[in-house]
């Protein structure tokens, strides 16, 4: 029983050369569910994973951005740890992600830079327009707008790190104008948490 535990706290993949090499189980460094602060947050079912991941990233599961350009570069979806919970005052949802990265944190942050407007693929006409806060080390900070014939229907608050292949997402999702600051101030503590718990064990 020990074995099989220890086996299942690491997932196998191979390499190129066939060789197996270790690749991270993220479950144990995906925050608590009580860390959400407007309720608690529920893992998102492997069956819908793939639509979760999609939706958080912007990354069609069958199309690209238009330009072609601002489609991001996919996250490992297996393995990955989505958890949701209910948004505050502003309504929508809080959203966290933990998934191994398939480029590196600077390229991610370029990607936002060089996209501030695309239009979503596999959707009529919505465009994504993205913001770009601050921006530290290994942390990102980003407010995008999704509208349709020019009309905005869903805000997004993204915190986003990354370390050693590994991406955190942290998302609110709402349909108002904007976040109150307390609900700012919200995120960015969920964000810590999870920063911790992803990183510093």
């Amino acid at each position: 029983m020990i074995a099989l535990t220890a086996v299942a706290l690491s997932v196998l993949a191979c390499s190129v050369d066939g060789d197996p090499v270790r690749v991270p189980d993220l479950a144990p460094r995906t925050v608590d569910a009580s860390a959400f602060p407007y309720g608690p947050g529920v893992a998102v079912p492997d069956a819908q994973i793939h639509n979760a991941v999609a939706d958080i990233t912007f990354t069609p599961l069958r199309s690209q951005n238009q330009p072609a350009e601002c489609t991001p570069a996919p996250v490992d979806v297996s393995g990955a740890q989505v958890r949701v919970g209910p948004g505050g005052p502003a309504g929508g949802t809080v959203t966290v992600m933990l998934a191994r990265a398939p480029n590196t944190f600077d390229d991610y942050v370029t990607g936002l830079r060089e996209c501030p407007d695309f239009e979503l693929g596999g959707t009529v006409g919505t465009r994504v327009l993205t913001n770009v806060g601050s921006v530290a080390e290994d942390t990102v900070e980003s407010g995008r707008t999704l509208s349709t014939d020019g009309r905005p229907y869903s805000r997004v608050y993204e915190l986003v790190a990354q370390r050693d292949g590994v991406r955190l997402y942290v998302q609110n999702r709402f349909s108002g104008d904007e976040l109150g600051a307390d609900e700012r101030s919200a995120m960015r503590n969920l964000f810590e948490t999870a920063y911790a718990k992803a990183f510093d064990g």
